[in-house]
């Protein structure tokens, strides 16, 4: 931004919309990388600004910053392994955030936003779970899932204060509940596909296999962000 001498048009510009994006998924890719932003950060800045200075006039520079990684050991490209371990992250360790940035990029961030339980916490009470028809057997079961990334999402912090302890499938069905028939199905089939959340079930027994299955379709977009095939 400065080497480019860009004003506060550039936070939202359709001109600029590319390059936003381009930068967004730098940042959160070094994020997710193990070791980027841990020794050794003189050196990786000072190669970093380089790359800029001489490569940054038109865009972010995004190829040759990553050239200038590499023979660091600061290395973006993500393996398989890797994949695996952002799908197991939990609720409230710092890396599951910025996972669930990249995932799913619809917000805006100049206003707060949660870590949301898909299915909430409270329908996880051994109570809640029993009443809800699942067996004892498998409350543990249940349990170990709870937290895990493919029960979570981002919502605008009010938005999930709103939520609650409402079953996804209620609130989904409500989102647009005063608007135009039309509009409210063609928004909520937006808001599924969006979040990976089709096929959400209407009771806690269908949870794990809706854990699943979109488990593996955070797996299959990750692996397009993050160039694992």
């Amino acid at each position: 931004v400065k080497r480019r001498g860009l004003d506060e048009a550039y936070l939202s510009s359709d001109a600029h919309k590319q390059d936003r994006e381009t930068l967004r998924a730098w940042v959160l890719r070094s994020l997710l990388k193990p070791g980027v932003w841990g020794s050794g950060q003189d050196t990786l800045l000072a190669a970093l600004r380089k790359a800029i200075r001489e490569h940054g006039s038109a865009g972010f520079p995004v190829d040759q910053l990553e050239a200038a990684m590499a023979p660091l050991g600061k290395s973006l490209k993500f393996g398989g392994e890797e994949i695996d371990g952002l799908l197991d992250l939990q609720y409230g360790k710092p890396r599951t955030f910025v996972t669930l940035s990249l995932l799913y990029p619809k917000f805006s961030f100049e206003s707060e936003v949660h870590v949301d339980h898909v299915f909430p916490q409270k329908l996880f009470y051994k109570k809640a779970l029993g009443a809800a028809g699942v067996p004892s057997e498998q409350f543990d079961d249940y349990l170990a899932l709870m937290n895990g990334l493919p029960n979570l999402q981002l919502l605008p912090g009010k938005v999930n204060i709103q939520k609650q302890a409402v079953m996804p499938r209620v609130w989904i069905d409500g989102l647009d509940s005063g608007s135009d028939s039309s509009q409210a199905a063609a928004h909520r089939e937006a808001y599924l596909a969006e979040h990976d959340l089709h096929g959400v079930p209407e009771s806690m027994v269908g949870f794990p296999e809706f854990y699943e299955t979109r488990k593996a379709r955070m797996r299959e977009r990750l692996e397009g962000l993050l160039g694992v095939r």
